[in-house]
């Protein structure tokens, strides 16, 4: 069977997602409050006139975070808007692109007039350009896609679209690291950003909480640059393969992480750790081996021992997400006084969202996504293509009980937008599956074929004519 990973839906889900995303935004941008829903009526004649006196307002550096956090909220809305109304024919694309920009930037300039119907939400210039500008980039990233992405993904070449996924999955992972982005501009913030750069090398993710807590973030920081590592062993240019040897990658995981960690030291919002250069380094030279010893595997018989073994996986990923959630503890609260403590915005969708700054929340729902994929991944192994549902409910049940015991421990509290996250990452995950493995196999038959014709017969083909070899490197190549 095939599967295409990274094809995108066709432009009527396109559509569909774009009118979703869009009604997420208003809800987030109006109903979500600090205290709450704050409807308050005004005559909207007297609302259009403020809006358009919308002022502009000088921000200091410490609203830089928020400000590129808007910018960065508009990207996937622009992406998905232009998608929706991508045409075939080419002459038709850049009107098409430019529709597609007054549709973003109506709706952030409706959703800006209907933010003055809800106070203390005030509405500046700042962040309507801020908006406008990530539906730009939103826009100019689809034709990219389009252009450079699609190709790859609707060719049945199935090295090239796991590189090319490797590739994404990198870039991604290099701008979260850097979240929110926010680089200091000017000689204040770099001074004040080189004074505590010696603080940086003893400092370790986690500061405050519990030592296991610590451990387990360093283990999953690790683990966040295991395909970091896949995508360095590979080399060639277009036809790809497993050739860099783990010294080599070593030395050019150290210059990334090492790069990273020195980008981060003029993140003014970022906690940077010297420190990470190795653990995340480990996790690259793990990456490189894992994939190494992959691609010699009977990848029939690596599936079934995994099977096997998917069992006794459950014991330890439970005991690890109670570690991460710090609910092994014997100090509890009880039921009266985890109703005391009770917030009832808390219950509010995106509201733990709303009280936080908009990084915070991106990492929050990547955590919360990284904790609960493991899920789709065993129940895959169990039930195979038919288990994204089942990997939703699973996942949405653990994460409803972990984050309702959340209440009753002192000091912490339940997120319920958990609930929604953990089952989307854990059937996304049951879903993706199937491409991922059929990606390993076709590494495993090209190193195969490399196999046979560097040790077969004198053709250097595995054949006595030579035919064999020369096949299997038209095929997989």
């Amino acid at each position: 069977m095939r599967h295409d990973i990274l094809a995108l839906p066709n432009r009527r889900h396109l559509a569909g997602l774009s009118l979703i995303y869009a009604g997420v935004m208003l809800y987030s941008s109006t109903l979500v409050g600090p205290t709450g829903v704050n409807f308050v009526y005004r005559d909207p004649a007297d609302a259009l006139r403020i809006f358009l006196a919308t002022p502009y307002v000088a921000h200091g550096s410490d609203q830089r975070a928020d400000w590129i956090g808007n910018l960065l909220m508009l990207v996937p809305y622009g992406f998905l808007v232009v998608g929706a109304m991508w045409p075939r024919r080419s002459f038709l694309r850049p009107p098409a692109a430019l529709a597609a920009m007054l549709v973003c930037v109506a709706t952030i300039l409706a959703i800006k007039y209907l933010q003055l119907f809800f106070p203390p939400r005030t509405v500046t210039l700042n962040y309507i350009l801020a908006q406008t500008l990530g539906a730009v980039i939103g826009c100019v990233g689809y034709a990219v896609w389009h252009g450079r992405v699609g190709p790859v993904a609707g060719r049945r070449d199935h090295i090239g679209g796991f590189v090319l996924l490797l590739r994404l999955y990198t870039g991604a992972l290099c701008l979260f690291t850097l979240m929110p982005l926010d680089f200091a501009l000017n000689a204040s913030d770099l001074g004040t950003l080189l004074d505590r750069l010696p603080k940086t090398v003893v400092t370790l993710p986690g500061n405050g909480r519990p030592l296991a807590v610590r451990v387990m973030l360093i283990v999953m920081a690790s683990l966040a640059f295991i395909p970091v590592g896949m995508l360095l062993t590979f080399v060639g240019r277009g036809v790809h393969r497993v050739g860099r040897g783990l010294l080599s990658v070593t030395g050019l995981g150290l210059l990334l992480t090492a790069g990273l960690y020195g980008l981060s030291v003029f993140v003014i919002s970022a906690y940077p750790a010297a420190p990470s250069i190795l653990y995340r380094t480990a996790g690259i030279v793990v990456g490189a081996a894992a994939l190494s010893w992959l691609v010699r595997q009977d990848t029939d018989a690596l599936r079934q021992r995994l099977v096997r073994l998917a069992p006794w996986a459950i014991a330890p990923y439970l005991l690890a997400v109670l570690l991460v959630n710090r609910l092994l503890s014997t100090h509890w609260l009880s039921a009266s006084e985890a109703i005391a403590q009770f917030y009832p915005p808390s219950f509010l969708p995106l509201f733990d969202y709303y009280i936080v700054t908009k990084a915070e929340a991106a990492k929050n729902i990547v955590g919360h996504a990284a904790l609960y994929l493991p899920v789709g991944v065993l129940l895959w192994l169990r039930y195979g293509d038919r288990s994204p549902m089942r990997a939703f409910i699973l996942a949405a049940a653990l994460s409803f009980v972990v984050e309702l015991a959340r209440s009753f421990r002192p000091g912490l509290e339940g997120d319920m937008n958990a609930i929604v996250v953990g089952g989307v990452a854990s059937a996304c995950a049951a879903a993706l599956m199937p491409t991922l493995w059929s990606m390993v196999q076709t590494l495993g038959r090209q190193s195969a074929a490399r196999t046979n014709r560097l040790w077969g017969t004198p053709g250097g083909s595995g054949s006595a004519d030579g035919t064999v070899g020369r096949t299997a490197d038209i095929e997989h190549y």
